[in-house]
């Protein structure tokens, strides 16, 4: 045969194979995994009692679940650093293999900073959201929440900026208390600290999604991640006893919301809830991870490409 019809013939052979093989996902085309998860700390007086609910062994747990679910960004709440245990947002990164941020709430409980400071430090204990991130945190910024109902609770929002594969992203954790104008204003900072990036605002925002306050999000175009993947199951996520025999969560306070940015859009692929599952003690009882569940969303993040 001469050459020219076999070249031909080889390539359309090859067309034929490569056709038949299954298309190549980019970083960029598979969905971006988010979890958000309240550790239960232990308390503040835990470096002194040396009871701080088996962190030790539900950090182990933790750890196991959050390796399986494979995530790229966890938010955590109520991550602390004390004397007995060091810094478990670092020990859940460093285990995991991702970078890290830490917001040291507890340490603004007086408007003197020093004085908070030498009174967690005397405490060897501190606590307040952490991000996590298989990519790289280019940026992060802690900002504080008006305190319109408990002047003694200071609560934070963190942002960390991700340098995700297809853009930046502005990921904020956060844990509010029952207080609405905390409520909102994390809704306000997502909106508006961003520049057009996409957003992700996960936490323990301890309010029931029927709340007023909680419209706040959805007023500044974020999507409930995990409601928008189950439009009519319960997901409670609190509060678990971390030693009952069965599950004891009633209600759901714990969220993903998710907002698309300036050419990009954003679909949730899937939701659920997750760190949901006790191990056996040795002394024939059981252990459950957290009072809280986690929240476990795929998100996909579509560039648009303007119309010619």
């Amino acid at each position: 045969m001469p050459a020219g019809p076999m070249l031909r013939l080889l390539g359309l052979l090859l067309g034929l194979l490569v056709a038949a093989l299954p298309a190549a996902v980019s970083a960029e085309d598979r969905p971006l995994r988010l979890v958000t998860f309240n550790l239960l700390h232990g308390g503040p007086w835990s470096s002194f009692t040396g009871d701080d609910l088996h962190l030790e062994r539900r950090l182990a747990m933790i750890i196991e679940d959050l390796r399986a679910l494979d995530p790229d960004v966890v938010a955590l709440q109520e991550s602390p650093v004390t004397r007995r245990r060091g810094d478990i947002a670092a020990r859940i990164a460093q285990a995991l293999g991702l970078a890290h941020v830490h917001a040291r709430a507890t340490e603004r409980v007086f408007p003197l900073r020093l004085l908070g400071r030498l009174i967690v430090g005397a405490l060897g204990f501190v606590e307040g959201p952490a991000v996590l991130s298989r990519f790289p945190i280019t940026t992060s910024e802690v900002y504080d929440l008006p305190r319109c109902q408990r002047w003694l609770d200071p609560r934070v929002a963190l942002r960390a900026d991700v340098e995700a594969p297809g853009g930046v992203i502005s990921v904020f954790s956060t844990h509010t208390s029952r207080d609405d104008c905390q409520t909102r204003r994390v809704a306000e900072l997502a909106e508006r600290a961003v520049e057009g990036r996409p957003a992700v605002v996960m936490g323990d925002l301890n309010t029931g999604e029927t709340a007023p306050a909680l419209g706040a999000f959805l007023n500044h175009g974020f999507v409930d991640g995990f409601r928008a993947a189950n439009p009519t199951a319960p997901g409670p996520t609190v509060w678990q006893r971390i030693d009952a025999p069965a599950p004891t969560a009633l209600r759901r306070v714990d969220y993903v919301f998710v907002r698309a940015g300036d050419g990009v859009a954003a679909s949730v692929v899937s939701g659920r809830i997750v760190l949901n599952t006790p191990r056996p003690r040795g002394d024939g009882g059981v252990l459950w991870p957290s009072d809280h569940y986690g929240v476990f969303v795929e998100i996909g993040l579509l560039r648009r490409t303007s119309a010619r």
